[in-house]
């Protein structure tokens, strides 16, 4: 599956962008259960964040390619100093 671009496994209902905000919510929220599982086991949480980086990373290399997730690298300290992965209530 992973040499396969999900656009290709999921045809023309990846395009609907309902299709993609109902999975992005459903897997959110399966991840949030994971992760409250190994906090309630002892787990801290920026291990977890760690784990979690570098399985993002490494999937989306499998996926993509190591040029293509470096791309993806090179735009993140813009983002998280222009608040896109900061929570609403916790803003700076």
């Amino acid at each position: 599956m992973a040499d396969r671009p999900i656009q290709e496994l999921a045809g023309p209902a990846l395009e609907s962008e309902d299709f993609v905000a109902e999975h992005k919510r459903k897997a959110m929220g399966l991840f949030l259960d994971a992760w409250d599982e190994a906090c309630a086991q002892g787990i801290p949480s920026d291990l977890l964040s760690e784990v979690c980086l570098y399985l993002a990373l490494t999937d989306l290399i499998e996926d993509r390619g190591e040029e293509e997730v470096a791309a993806i690298i090179e735009t993140l300290p813009s983002r998280v100093r222009s608040g896109d992965f900061t929570l609403a209530e916790e803003r700076h």
